[in-house]
């Protein structure tokens, strides 16, 4: 039992293993415990630096207050590095508040800027001053120029007074002449009111008695002229002298050789009237023509070639019969005035254009033209003793007229022809009709033209000359009718369209 009771047991074991663990947590509490302390005491320095930077950090925030108050911008954020421009931080506040105060002496910060401003002020007050003393130098110049005109001014004031003295002295003096002027002026005016208004009635009297006088000098001279036409148509006086002889005569062949040539300047194609022998005075009428003849061929210094162009079987031509015509004479260019409508084939159309080539040919000229408008051509042509003759074309009836158009232009063409009658009247200056001009000249129209509604006979003279002169002959004039071949019974169609060929209503000759 002794034996046994030196083994060891569960009791042993147990001890052992709380020794052992009580070993293990002494020294784990020892080893805790020690570190514990060291952590402690970093904590506490830890503690110690952190008060530090805080006191540190709220030392530094003051200075930024005291910083933003000085500089006047209170704005929370400092800087933002995530957004260097934000307006809301106070860096970029003031770099704006540099730019926008310093203007162009804005620098990098605010010192800079300040200086610089400082500088431009400095340079500003020395500008200043330096004005300043010029200013007070032309101050002084000024009160002493001042001076000086405020001693002429007293001066003048009492030359003025003086002269103002002086003035009103002549002004007394002249307002008693004046007052005895206008006393004579007004009395003048009262007798020249009473001499105006007798005046006045004479000349009002005078002005009527004009009116009448006129007015019957206008009655008398429609009357003289229409006894003077009266005369003229009675007497038939004519100053025209003949230009030419016919020298010789060809019935047969519608020939006749006259004493004018190259030597009287003459030219082919010009026209002639021809006059008998016994003639009474060329130019008179256009029943004292007895036929027409063109110059065909010039043959020598005082012999050419014509054609009769119209003659009468009556009264054919014959040796020693006189030849006439207004447009020439030899070496002198005639002038004729013209006014109406130039109608040379009686078609209602002007024939201006060919009435000039007429003219041309034999060497005339146009004095004046009064157009179909009434405007005279050249506009400061009168009719003078140059004038040969007043030519009269066809001038309506103002009754004739319709459109106020035309109406107007009708009147300033009677209005030119009263003008130029006046005009014609004093210088002496025949006036002739067309027709009886277009005789005289021995024109004759080559165109037959047909007007429908126109009454006009075309019976055609004798088809054959006689073979010698003084031959009997009948009438062997035809009625002017065409061959059956073109008459209607052969050859049925439609009417003929036709125009009257009038360009204007102002010249269709109506009444013709």
């Amino acid at each position: 039992m002794a034996a046994a009771s030196n083994k060891p047991g569960a009791v042993h074991y147990a001890l052992i293993v709380f020794v052992m663990i009580s070993v293990v947590l002494g020294i784990l509490t020892y080893n805790f415990h020690q570190n514990y302390s060291t952590e402690a005491a970093k904590a506490a320095e830890k503690t110690n630096e952190l008060a530090s930077i805080s006191k540190k950090f709220l030392a530094e925030t003051d200075k930024i207050e005291v910083l933003k108050k000085l500089i006047g911008i209170a704005h929370e954020l400092v800087y933002d590095p995530a957004d260097p421009k934000n307006a809301n931080t106070v860096k970029a506040a003031g770099l704006a508040d540099i730019a926008k105060s310093g203007g162009k002496e804005a620098g990098v910060n605010y010192t800079e800027t300040l200086k610089k401003l400082r500088e431009a002020i400095t340079a500003l007050e020395a500008d200043r001053d330096s004005k300043a003393t010029l200013v007070a130098t032309l101050q002084a110049e000024l009160k002493e120029q001042s001076d000086r005109l405020n001693k002429k001014v007293v001066t003048a004031d009492a030359a003025q007074t003086k002269a103002e003295t002086e003035r009103r002295d002549v002004f007394a003096t002249q307002d008693e002449r004046l007052k005895s002027k206008q006393d004579e002026v007004d009395r003048l005016k009262q007798e020249n009111n009473t001499v105006t208004s007798e005046l006045q009635q004479e000349k009002e009297g005078r002005e009527k008695d004009n009116k009448q006088k006129n007015e019957q000098i206008g009655r008398l001279e429609k009357h003289i002229d229409f006894l003077v036409n009266q005369i003229d148509e009675l007497r038939k006086v004519s100053f025209e002298v003949g230009d030419g002889l016919i020298q010789r005569v060809d019935n047969a062949s519608k020939t006749v050789w006259i004493n004018l040539g190259e030597a009287d300047f003459l030219k082919t194609r010009m026209t002639f009237s021809v006059y008998s022998k016994d003639h009474q005075g060329v130019g008179r009428g256009a029943e004292d023509v007895k036929g027409k003849i063109e110059v065909t061929r010039i043959l020598g210094p005082h012999i050419a070639e014509a054609r009769i162009t119209d003659d009468d079987l009556f009264r054919p031509m014959l040796v020693n019969d006189v030849l006439y015509t207004p447009l020439w004479s030899p070496g002198l260019v005639e002038k004729i005035a013209f006014v109406g409508l130039i109608d040379l084939d009686n078609d209602g159309k002007s024939d201006w254009e060919e009435m000039k080539q007429l003219l041309s040919i034999s060497g005339a000229d146009v004095d004046l033209y009064i157009d179909e408008s009434g405007i005279r051509h050249p506009e400061d042509a009168k009719v003078s003793v140059q004038t040969k003759f007043l030519v009269r074309g066809y001038i309506p009836e103002p009754g004739q007229v319709v459109n106020e158009d035309d109406k107007v232009k009708l009147g300033e063409v009677r209005k030119q022809l009263n003008e130029l009658t006046k005009e014609a009247r004093e210088t002496g200056v025949r006036i002739i009709k067309l027709n009886d001009f277009l005789a005289h000249i021995g024109f004759e129209s080559k165109r037959r033209t047909f007007r429908p509604g126109q009454e006009r006979p075309f019976n055609l003279k004798a088809g054959a000359a006689s073979g010698t002169v003084g031959e009997s002959i009948g009438d062997r004039s035809s009625n002017g009718n065409v061959s059956g071949a073109y008459g209607t019974t052969k050859r049925k169609s439609a009417p003929q369209q036709t125009s009257d060929g009038h360009t204007s209503k102002l010249f269709t000759p109506q009444g013709k």
